[in-house]
């Protein structure tokens, strides 16, 4: 039988995200990001903001595997101010170039696309430079010993602290997580969603304007 995923950016029961795009097309829109600033932004003081997004899928009998996160040139009806292509290496320049050590960017040095893969951090620690030791964060374009999350093969594996159980009243934590692993609707050991967080940085001296677009690749294996 096929597995299907539900990627929602609205909550941990949400439907499949559907934030109209330029051109017509749907997905999950960043909004307007400001030199020196990132998005979504609450209060960047408080290092505040954040976009939530949840994995779950349909799998009744074994958990989904090698669950992996990479971008590609948006796959869409395109509506940016280039080309799919030129967003593309865009994103992976920004990734790249980041020399950034702010996690709210008040060196106005970050940009390009941060995800944080510890659904429970808090917002005072969240998007920290300090936590790409453990994994926990990955930016598009930037080389972890070989992995930039520009392909599949040079994909970011789900971190094991993405991993929560909707028990049908709130979100908890999993109880024995493992990375790249989405268990089953009534897995509370695996949990049944991988829940990360995300943000577009743009450093204080950028000069790209206009709308830019990627497609964002969850890739996984499943057996039943």
């Amino acid at each position: 039988m096929t597995v299907s995923l539900t990627v929602s950016n609205t909550t941990v029961v949400g439907p499949e995200a559907s934030d109209t795009l330029a051109a017509g097309g749907s997905g999950i829109d960043f909004g307007q990001v400001y030199n020196g600033g990132y998005s979504p932004l609450d209060v960047q003081e408080q290092n505040s903001g954040a976009l939530d997004i949840w994995v779950s899928h349909d799998a009744e009998i074994d958990p989904i595997t090698s669950v992996k996160i990479y971008a590609a040139p948006y796959a869409g009806n395109y509506g940016g101010a280039n080309s799919a292509a030129a967003d593309f290496t865009t994103l992976l320049a920004y990734g790249a170039s980041d020399i950034g050590a702010s996690k709210n960017n008040t060196d106005g040095l970050s940009q390009g696309l941060h995800l944080d893969m510890d659904w429970k951090v808090s917002p005072s620690n969240q998007f920290d430079y300090s936590r790409e030791a453990g994994g926990n964060k990955r930016i598009i374009g930037k080389d972890y010993a070989g992995f930039d999350g520009s392909d599949i093969g040079k994909s970011f594996k789900l971190h094991a602290d993405a991993a929560s159980y909707w028990n049908g009243v709130s979100e908890v934590d999993a109880i024995a997580p493992i990375a790249a692993t989405i268990g089953k609707f009534n897995d509370d050991q695996l949990g049944n969603r991988g829940h990360f967080k995300a943000r577009f940085y743009l450093n204080k001296d950028a000069t790209e304007g206009g709308l830019l677009q990627n497609s964002l690749v969850i890739a996984y294996s499943f057996t039943a």
